[in-house]
C-alpha cells in the first residue's frame, strides 16, 4: 500500500516517527441549470499525506495520485529536518483498538453509475415544479465513495470504506413583478434516506411562499429556527467554541469557562461520532483514534472540550476522537455529530409556533463571532409568525443574540429531529433582536 511505503521511506530517511494518511475517492457529480442537466462526471482521485517527526520537529508532505509512496515519505523527512522545533509537540498518536462500524457504507452509493444518479436527481428537479410560477430549478448532486487508510511507525494501522451523498436545489419563482426563491438540501451516508420528490417539492413551496413578502422593523421577538438553519449555530458551539485549540490560544468566548454554567440546566450538547448513517460518523477519526461520545455541555455545564491528539497531549488529556484533516494538511479539530439533548424542553411544532408575533427561520448561512459568542447575521429564508400561524415571507431580516443568552434562555426544542450537516436535533425557539431593511 502507498501509505505503508511512504511511512517506511520516511523512517529510512531519518524520521524517528512517521504517519501516513491515504484517501481514495470515487465521485459522481451532476449539475442542473434551469432544469436541464448540465454536467455529469465520474472521477477517481488518490491523496497521500505524510507526517514525519525528528525530535520536536514536524515535517509534512503530500501528493495527489502518486505512483508510489517513497518520494512523499522522503520529502516529509526532509521537511522535518528543516522545520523549527515545536515545544508543545508530544508525539504522533498511539495505536488504539478500533471497533469498525457497519452503518457507514451504502452499496447503492458505492456501486452507483451516472445513469442511476441522474434519474434520481431529475425526480427531485421535476418535483420542484409545483406551479407555473416556478421559472427555474438548478442544483447539484454528488455521490462519494471513499477509502481511508492510516498507518504509522507507532503501530496505527486502520482502514475503512465510507459513502456519502450531497444534494442541493435552488428554485426561482416569478409572478408578475413579484419574485421569490427557495432552496433545499440533504446529505447522508445512505441513499435510501433521501426522498428526492419531497426535497424538490419543499424547495418549490418555499419559492412560491416567498413571492408574498414584507419587511419588518426593529423588534425583540421569539425566533423559531428550523433544523436546516442550525448547522452554523448549534454545532459551532462544539466545533469552534469548545475546540481545544481555540481554548488553548484564548480565541473562544468559552475560554476559562470550563466546569461553569453556560446553558440552562435542562440542556446538554453531545458530540457523538458513532450514530448509524450520519455524515459525521465513522469508526475512527483522521488520526486513527476511535470515535466516541463526548458530553461537551452536560446539564448546562461546560464539561469538556473536543480534542485531537496534539491538543489533548498539550492539556495532559486523551483525544476525544475529533481529529479532522485532508491529506494536504496536519490534523485540526472538528465536531462529529452534535446532538442537542433537552427532553424537558421538547415541544410540538404547534407549540413552538404558538406566539403572538415572531419569526420562523428556515435558513441562515451566518455563524457567531468566536471571540464574543455574538450572532449577528441575516435570515436568508424567514417568515413572520402571527397568532401561531406562518404568514408572509420576510425580506432582508437581521437577527442578533448571544450564544450564551440563547442557551440560557432556550424556550423550546422541537421533536422534528433531523440530521443536517453535523447537527442532529430539532427546531429551537429563543428570543432575539430582529431588524428589517432600513
Amino acid at each position: 500500500m502507498l501509505v505503508e511505503e511512504a511511512v517506511r521511506s520516511a523512517i529510512r530517511n531519518g524520521a524517528e516517527e512517521a504517519e501516513g494518511f491515504e484517501i481514495r475517492i470515487r465521485r459522481i457529480s451532476l449539475s442542473v441549470e434551469k432544469g436541464v442537466l448540465k454536467t455529469a462526471s465520474s472521477t477517481r482521485e488518490t491523496g497521500l499525506g505524510v507526517r514525519a517527526v525528528i525530535g520536536k520537529k514536524l515535517g509534512i508532505a503530500f501528493a495527489t495520485n502518486p505512483l508510489d509512496g517513497h518520494f512523499v515519505g522522503k520529502r516529509a523527512s526532509i521537511n522535518a529536518k528543516a522545520s523549527p522545533e515545536d515545544p508543545n509537540f508530544h508525539s504522533l498518536p498511539d495505536p488504539h483498538e478500533v471497533s469498525l462500524m457497519d452503518c457507514i457504507l451504502d452499496p447503492k452509493i458505492r456501486d452507483a453509475e451516472i445513469e442511476d444518479v441522474s434519474s434520481l436527481f431529475m425526480e427531485s428537479i421535476e418535483a420542484a415544479k409545483i406551479s407555473p410560477s416556478v421559472v427555474s430549478v438548478s442544483g447539484m448532486f454528488d455521490l462519494i465513495h471513499s477509502e481511508v487508510s492510516i498507518f504509522s511507525s507507532k503501530g496505527v494501522d486502520v482502514e475503512e470504506s465510507r459513502t456519502s451523498y450531497h444534494i442541493f436545489l435552488e428554485v426561482s419563482a416569478k409572478d408578475g413583478d413579484r419574485r421569490g426563491s427557495g432552496f433545499n438540501f440533504s446529505e447522508g451516508r445512505k441513499l435510501d434516506s433521501l426522498d428526492p420528490r419531497r426535497l424538490g417539492r419543499e424547495a418549490g413551496e418555499i419559492a412560491i411562499k416567498s413571492l408574498d413578502s414584507m419587511k419588518i422593523g426593529v423588534e425583540e421577538l421569539p425566533v423559531v429556527f428550523k433544523p436546516k438553519s442550525l448547522p452554523g449555530i448549534i454545532p459551532f458551539i462544539v466545533d469552534e467554541a469548545a475546540n481545544a485549540e481555540n481554548l488553548q490560544y484564548g480565541r473562544s468566548f468559552l475560554t476559562g469557562r470550563l466546569f461553569t454554567q453556560v446553558a440552562r440546566e435542562e440542556v446538554s450538547l453531545i458530540d457523538d461520532g458513532r450514530i448509524p448513517w450520519l455524515i459525521g460518523s465513522s469508526s475512527f477519526d483522521d488520526e486513527g483514534v476511535p470515535k466516541g461520545r463526548t458530553a461537551v455541555i452536560d446539564n448546562g455545564i461546560f464539561s469538556s472540550p473536543i480534542y485531537n491528539w496534539y491538543a489533548a497531549k498539550r492539556d495532559g488529556k486523551e483525544s476525544t476522537g475529533n481529529a479532522s484533516r485532508d491529506y494536504k494538511r496536519a490534523p485540526s479539530i472538528s465536531a462529529n455529530n452534535v446532538l442537542l439533548h433537552a427532553p424537558k424542553l421538547e415541544m410540538s411544532e404547534e407549540e413552538l409556533l404558538d406566539v403572538n408575533r415572531g419569526i420562523l427561520v428556515l435558513y441562515t448561512g451566518d455563524t457567531p463571532n468566536l471571540a464574543t459568542g455574538e450572532f449577528s447575521g441575516m435570515a436568508e429564508t424567514a417568515f413572520l409568525i402571527e397568532g401561531g400561524e406562518i404568514k408572509k415571507s420576510l425580506r432582508q431580516t437581521g437577527i442578533a443574540f448571544t450564544i450564551e443568552d440563547a442557551l440560557k434562555g432556550l424556550e423550546g426544542v422541537g421533536r422534528d429531529i433531523e440530521p443536517v450537516g453535523s447537527y442532529y436535533g430539532g427546531s429551537i425557539r429563543i428570543r432575539a433582536r430582529v431588524s428589517g431593511p432600513g
